[in-house]
């Protein structure tokens, strides 16, 4: 598997789990009556899913970025990404 493929699961995976730890903490403390609605509807399943779902890809998309702006990302040979800085370049901006 590549390994940009494994680190895309592997956040999105993250980021699921957080919203479906959220939504459960707001049916099991009842917020604002949410956890009442879940369990009196008839479609309460299906809307705890479908919140579950959309929160799952608002984390999930959060939690990526969040991975690749503080550089956790890694190329297929599994070492540090580091960027090349113009100043940092020995042979000098002529060259």
């Amino acid at each position: 598997m590549p390994a940009l493929f494994r680190f895309l699961v592997r956040h999105a995976i993250i980021g699921f789990s957080g919203a479906a730890f959220l939504v459960a903490a707001l049916i099991a403390t009842d917020t604002a009556g949410f956890g009442r609605v879940i369990r009196q509807s008839d479609s309460g399943l299906l809307a705890a899913c479908l919140v579950v779902y959309f929160l799952g890809l608002t984390f999930a998309s959060v939690q990526i970025g969040i991975a690749l702006m503080t550089g956790q990302a890694t190329p297929d040979d599994d070492r540090p990404f580091r960027t090349r800085s113009p100043g940092r370049d020995r042979r000098g901006w002529w060259r």
